[in-house]
């Protein structure tokens, strides 16, 4: 990888990564001493920015690391490993 794919790669990843602290907005915003509706446009606009920084992050890295990166973050497949590691011990002799 050369110089300029590596600092893409690495920008992608932060965007990406910015992206899912940004996420975590709504559930803070809401304990903040604002008024109403400047919570409600705090999160929208903060919602509206992650999923651009998202897409941002997923053009300098890839569609496949940004595929795996989302199936990480799915909590349907959370317990997938925890289900893969019981039938091998099941299995075991």
């Amino acid at each position: 990888m050369n110089p300029k794919q590596k600092f893409l790669y690495r920008a992608g990843l932060t965007f990406i990564i910015v992206s899912l602290t940004l996420w975590l907005t709504p559930f803070t915003v809401p304990f903040l001493p604002l008024d109403t509706k400047t919570k409600t446009g705090v999160i929208s606009v903060a919602l509206v920015i992650s999923e651009i920084c998202f897409w941002i992050g997923v053009l300098f890295v890839g569609k496949e690391v940004a595929k795996r990166i989302r199936s990480y973050l799915n909590p349907k497949n959370w317990r997938k490993g925890q289900r893969a590691a019981q039938h091998t011990d099941k299995e075991s002799p």
